[in-house]
């Protein structure tokens, strides 16, 4: 098993992904292992296998340890301490989506906005993680509503190194996320949260910016069928020519 950390020039690594994959890659591709900013990284810009690694600049051994600088960013790939279990695949979703909140700036943080109920068109950012952020109608709360129907502490957000997740605090009314009961979820860019009488938005621009990264690859995939299917169309030209003339031969020769 490998430990990968990444860190950006003047900022704290980033919690460490430990790999269990023979082979994986690193750059801004969708399917890469650890995911860079399109900014800086080649879609696959460095092949881990086992224990050697080879990009466009060269190639050799990880020995005891290996970084790689690619942009401003510093990527260091050594065997994972005994005992590590390998990193889930929300956790390296995530940091992909807190490296692109660094390119972003301040536009970057996750947001909240309340799009019905007597607070419309308030808007928050999350803090950065680890970080909690209580919503509700009492004086503790981060955010507070001035809703009857609310909970004191209502729904709670925490914003980890592995996402962001919504939880209902026990409230005496309910939180739905998307139309369904909440208990606790991950917040995607898009949801709905309703709570009382309000409704509000989550916007997530790194992932939004991700997204769209990859769109050009999705869109040349939908294309291709289409491309395929010339040539069955002119063989279909060409069958009917040759139909056309072999009647023209047979008329002649009845003649």
């Amino acid at each position: 098993m490998l430990r990968i950390e990444v860190s950006e020039e003047g900022r704290a690594a980033l919690p460490a992904i430990d790999v269990a994959d023979d082979t994986f890659v690193i750059g801004s591709g969708p399917g890469a292992r650890i995911r860079l900013p399109a900014a800086v990284a080649r879609p696959e810009h460095v092949t881990i296998d086992r224990a050697t690694w080879r990009s466009a600049e060269g190639s050799g051994a990880l020995g005891d340890g290996h970084t790689f600088s690619i942009g401003s960013y510093r990527v260091r790939v050594s065997p994972a301490p005994a005992g590590a279990q390998p990193t889930p695949p929300q956790r390296t979703e995530s940091l992909a989506r807190e490296l692109v909140r660094d390119l972003l700036g301040a536009s970057g943080a996750p947001t909240l906005t309340v799009e019905r109920g007597p607070h419309a068109g308030a808007k928050r950012a999350l803090p950065p993680p680890e970080a909690t952020f209580v919503l509700g109608r009492g004086d503790d709360a981060n955010w507070i509503f001035d809703d009857p129907d609310l909970s004191k502490r209502h729904v709670e957000i925490r914003r980890t190194w592995d996402g962001v997740r919504a939880v209902d605090l026990d409230s005496k009314n309910g939180s739905r996320l998307d139309g369904v009961a909440l208990a606790e979820a991950e917040l995607r860019d898009g949801m709905v949260l309703e709570l009382g009488g309000m409704a509000l938005r989550y916007r997530d621009p790194a992932e939004r910016h991700i997204a769209a990264r990859a769109s050009p690859l999705t869109a040349r995939t939908r294309t291709a069928p289409r491309l395929a299917g010339r040539p069955r169309i002119v063989f279909g030209f060409a069958v009917a020519i040759a139909c056309v003339a072999l009647a023209g031969i047979l008329w002649l020769a009845l003649r």
